[in-house]
């Protein structure tokens, strides 16, 4: 029946939303539209369009296109009731589209075409007008469609490409008539593209990662904007120039236009806002207040000068102390290593993106030394090497007998599965072992939930790892919500985990226990998992089959075989970017609201051991608990 898939995924008695009982007549094709706005796991407009009774929708992650040439990605949604035209309000976090929706346009529309794979429309609505055509992208995906607008237009795409303009040095203008004073707050210059609530900051045209810009994006919605802007060491964005504005090159006006509207966008917020500017004719009194707060100068720019990107003008003049400011650094690595362990091509890059170097890896991994140490005594190694970077083909490596030195341990452990019966694993065990595993750009290290002891005896398991992966359409957020579940399961028995990020898309939980048999761990998490799963079946899923993670959290109980091991806490991984698998607080957990709530870098890892020190010492010095029998 139409909303059948409707109702199924929502609770009439949680959710404001329209649940009509019964299915509608269906009086014919229909002329109505809305576009709502719909700040859900992540921000997209739903376009509704009326047919047949119902409202056949589409979510558009970036918003409608507003000229020819840009494309933007459709996904074909379940059929709404008609009372979804008028609907606004607040979805309660933890139902199906959680979050606030506001209508963004409504009106009514023609149909030119309408098939299975083409839907082609015009709009008449108060933002939204035109022509716009949806087809089917992949015959293999029932919901995968694109969207484009077919009738021509005066807007342009937003570019992608481009460099902050810059002035020449100098003092304040000897005639201020015509001028403006722009402060600087030494910052590094950035690029900030905003575009279908998304923001990309480049700078020199290498992508910067701005984590305390998370919420930016969203907060202007749909306007598409191209900003010049200083970004401070301690994550503050200080907007000073607009180049570009909904489907406009803006960049032909003068500078007291292009402030002018950036005035009237919603451009305040807790890490961003707009540079001060003041009168030329309070040159010297603006200078000394500016550097008697310690900042670098200001920016004087003629009133009436366009932005030329990339270029140097004489209308901008830089008065002050202008240097770009020196990007943090971690701690020293030396170019030689540490002790024994000998670097070799310290400057050769392994994270192309950010240009983290193998130097950098070492400095990580001598920052947190004594941190993870206490967390690797005892635990083989699986090397994850990116010799090329990680952009190229990487490895597994648990037998290092052929080249590791002499002064760093190994223990000879059984695989079964693998291609021999055992492999000498490395235990690193000192600042040097660690130094050594980064001259090999092993950039991950995984271990066991298990040690050996100091004659290579196999313990039984002192960890329980619920390792929660979150499936298409979720995120670690979604981990989140299942993670405090988890917790309010463990403490009915008086037990307690401690989180820590993954370094990737998902959270783990960790449980220091005692066990006389190696199989009671992966018997408890099993159980547990398998509850959770049985009490929220639409949310949580204890099956591997990827097939059934879908819009769900697995959570991962396999991960307690002996044979099986996790990424190490504080360990790098392999990604785009140089995150790591970092521990973090539950207060952390219960308001992490956005995925980059819980993404970590090496570049936050020496504030957050400054600010917590190691949040999982617990699980060294903490007495071990007992599990309970759990059927």
């Amino acid at each position: 029946m139409p909303l059948d898939e409707y109702r199924r995924r929502r609770d009439r008695g949680r959710t404001p939303e329209p649940v009509p009982e019964t299915d509608p007549a269906a009086p014919g094709p229909g002329d109505r539209f809305v576009v709502q706005e719909h700040h859900a796991r992540a921000l997209h407009w739903d376009l509704r369009l009326e047919r047949d009774g119902v409202l056949a929708s589409w979510a558009v992650p970036k918003g409608l296109p507003v000229d020819t040439e840009t494309l933007r990605l459709a996904v074909r949604t379940e059929d709404h009731p008609l009372e979804y035209l008028e609907f606004s309000g607040e979805i309660p976090r933890g139902e199906y589209g959680g979050g606030t929706m506001t209508i963004w346009d409504h009106g009514r529309y023609e149909t030119e075409k309408w098939s299975d794979r083409e839907v082609a429309f015009t709009l008449h609505g108060e933002r939204a007008r035109g022509k716009y055509v949806l087809v089917k992208s992949n015959r293999e995906r029932r919901d995968g469609w694109l969207l484009k607008r077919s009738d021509p237009t005066d807007r342009t795409p937003l570019p992608h490409d481009t460099a902050p303009m810059r002035g020449v040095p100098d003092g304040l203008p000897e005639d201020p008539e015509g001028w403006l004073l722009q402060v600087r707050f030494g910052g590094r210059r950035v690029i900030v593209e905003i575009d279908g609530g998304r923001v990309r900051v480049t700078a020199d045209g290498e992508e910067v990662p701005a984590k305390t810009l998370a919420e930016l994006g969203p907060s202007v919605g749909a306007t598409a904007l191209l900003l010049d802007a200083e970004l401070t060491r301690g994550g503050e964005l200080w907007i000073s120039d607009l180049l570009f504005l909904d489907g406009r090159d803006t960049c032909g006006l003068g500078f007291a236009d292009r402030h002018a509207l950036l005035g009237e966008l919603p451009l305040s917020g807790p890490h961003w806002r707009l540079a001060p500017v003041y009168p030329a004719d309070t040159g010297p009194a603006v200078l000394d207040a500016v550097r008697g707060q310690g900042l670098p100068g200001v920016v004087a720019k003629r009133a009436d000068s366009p932005y030329l990107p990339g270029k140097r003008s004489d209308t901008w003049t830089e008065v002050g102390e202008l240097d770009e400011p020196e990007r943090p650094r971690r701690r020293p690595a030396g170019k030689a290593g540490v002790g024994r362990a000998k670097l070799t091509n310290p400057d050769k890059v392994l994270y192309p993106l950010t240009g983290t170097t193998k130097a950098d890896v070492l400095a990580h991994y001598r920052t947190v030394a004594p941190v993870v140490l206490p967390h690797l005594e005892g635990r083989p190694v699986t090397l994850v090497r990116w010799p090329d970077g990680v952009d190229k083909p990487s490895f597994f490596e648990k037998d290092v007998s052929r080249h590791a030195p002499d002064w760093v341990r190994t223990e000879r452990v059984g695989t079964p599965g693998g291609r021999s019966e055992s492999a000498d694993f490395p235990l690193l065990e000192s600042e040097e072992a660690l130094a050594w595993a980064a001259n090999l750009a092993a950039l991950e290290l995984h271990v066991p939930q298990w040690r050996v002891g100091p004659r290579g005896g196999r313990h039984a398991p002192d960890l329980v790892v619920f390792d929660l992966d979150p499936g298409e359409g979720t995120s670690i957020v979604e981990c989140c919500r299942v993670a405090q579940r988890i917790a309010e399961v463990l403490a009915e028995d008086d037990l307690e985990a401690w989180p820590r990020t993954s370094g990737g898309k998902g959270l783990q939980l960790y449980l220091p226990v005692t066990v006389s048999r190696a199989e009671q761990t992966i018997e408890f998490a099993k159980a547990v998992a398998e509850r959770l799963a049985e009490e929220s079946p639409r949310t949580v899923t204890s099956v591997m089959a990827k097939a059934r993670r879908r819009g769900k959290v697995f959570v991962d109980w396999s991960q307690n075989n002996t044979a099986k091991t996790t990424i190490g806490s504080y360990s790098l991984r392999g990604r785009a970017r140089p995150t790591v698998a970092t521990p973090v607080t539950w207060e952390e957990v219960r308001a992490c609201r956005r995925p980059g709530d819980l993404v970590f870098t090496l570049d936050d890892l020496p504030a957050r051991l400054d600010t917590y020190g190691d949040l999982l010492e617990p699980l060294l010095f903490t007495e071990r608990q007992r599990l309970p029998r759990r059927a």
